[in-house]
């Protein structure tokens, strides 16, 4: 006997087999929506080190107002490849060379620079905060991100298996009670 025979045989579709389809939609959309949740919760926003700035980089408030944030940064964090700011390195010293021209040049060709020791700046225009942001996940503890979805997918899965034992626990409705009311109701396979 094929499922619509036996759909056919007990009404057909009913206001009971749509309520049903409803109820167990409505879970099944939420689950789709949070499995989406980690592209919008851990979203990687721009950053670079948060400055070193001691007391012989100059007054960090005044050059700021004097050159702008953007300009005063480059004298601080080396740029990468792309002529941006390097995301996970700084220098050890400021360089006021990169920023103003007419400053005396150290016998360095190459600047000294370090990771990022002191946290990050993140651009918060898209995104107020993330898990990224929340638990500085860049840099060398950037694969944590995946870590995270991998760990709220366990849970899906220990969830799954504890929860839907219960369910077909004896307190609700067991595969043998479905299997008893099929019975009494003469509905079963031919063989």
């Amino acid at each position: 006997m094929s499922f619509g025979d036996l759909l056919d045989q007990v009404g057909g579709m009913g206001r009971f087999q749509f309520i049903q389809v409803i109820l167990l939609a409505i879970p099944i959309l939420m689950m789709a929506s949070h499995n989406l949740l980690q592209n919008f919760t851990a979203a990687f926003p721009g950053h670079h080190c948060q400055i070193h700035a001691t007391e012989n980089d100059m007054n960090w408030a005044n050059v700021t107002e004097k050159l702008g944030s953007a300009e005063a940064l480059r004298a601080f964090i080396p740029l990468d490849d792309n002529q941006r700011p390097e995301k996970c390195l700084r220098f050890t010293k400021a360089q006021w060379r990169f920023v103003n021209p007419n400053i005396t040049r150290d016998n360095t060709t190459r600047a000294d620079v370090e990771p990022c020791l002191d946290g990050w700046i993140y651009d918060r225009s898209e995104f107020a905060s993330t898990i990224i942001t929340e638990w500085d996940l860049v840099c060398d503890s950037r694969r944590m991100r995946q870590m995270a979805q991998s760990v709220y997918m366990s849970g899906v899965l220990v969830g799954a298996v504890v929860f839907g034992g219960l369910s077909d626990s004896q307190k609700g409705i067991s595969p043998y009670s479905h299997n008893q009311v099929s019975k009494d109701m003469g509905i079963h396979q031919s063989k």
